[in-house]
């Protein structure tokens, strides 16, 4: 009994967890990462002010915990990506699958590119996805680099700008190709047009 009412009382402490990550993740995608307030984000989640502090010690912790949730969110979806063994492609659907997703989840995708403003990449599987996939891609000669850090800028930067077009409407979900197109041809790679017409193994 006593075992029942512990595993209750975890499963409610986690669930109000849950909701005050959803709401800030909301909260944030609206008001970027510097502007929100405590109140902002447990006025959302419907709850009181001092439930805050059960979980998070300040709205930075808080920040971070949405950055890691729609990181694994997305990461988890393009899964299937990391068995495909050419890191051109692996690097081109990882930035397809991002941009997609902004398209058809506006929410989640404001609240990436507002706050990977401060903390991109977002989550350590992110960085090393994409940290793997150029220094593959550089030893068997798929890119030519001059810096691996150099060429994560690139990535980053060319894809959530890609993902803000989508998300304010200058283009359509299709842009997802142009920006990795363009990001395989800065990098090297003369079959780059072949490699985002392939299918996404997550569509």
């Amino acid at each position: 009994m006593v075992a029942n009412r512990a595993a209750i009382g975890r499963a409610r402490r986690e669930r109000t967890r849950a909701a005050l990550v959803e709401a800030a993740l909301a909260v944030f995608a609206r008001l970027g990462p510097d502007a929100p307030s405590i109140d902002d984000f447990t006025s959302e989640a419907a709850l009181a002010r001092g439930t805050f502090y059960n979980f998070f010690e300040s709205r930075e912790d808080l920040l971070i915990a949405v950055a890691i949730t729609v990181a694994e969110r997305i990461e988890a979806e393009l899964a299937p990506l990391r068995s495909c063994p050419d890191p051109a492609e692996r690097l081109a659907g990882a930035v397809r699958g991002y941009i997609r997703k902004a398209a058809s989840d506006p929410v989640w995708g404001w609240a990436v590119v507002r706050i990977a403003l401060v903390a991109a990449p977002l989550g350590t599987t992110m960085r090393s996805n994409l940290t793997r996939d150029l220094t593959e891609g550089t030893a068997i000669g798929r890119f030519r680099l001059t810096s691996v850090a150099a060429a994560q800028d690139l990535v980053l930067g060319a894809g959530l700008m890609g993902m803000r077009s989508v998300l304010v409407g200058d283009v359509k979900a299709e842009h997802a190709e142009c920006v990795a197109q363009a990001i395989l041809m800065a990098l090297g790679v003369a079959d780059a047009a072949d490699v985002v017409a392939r299918p996404l193994p997550l569509m």
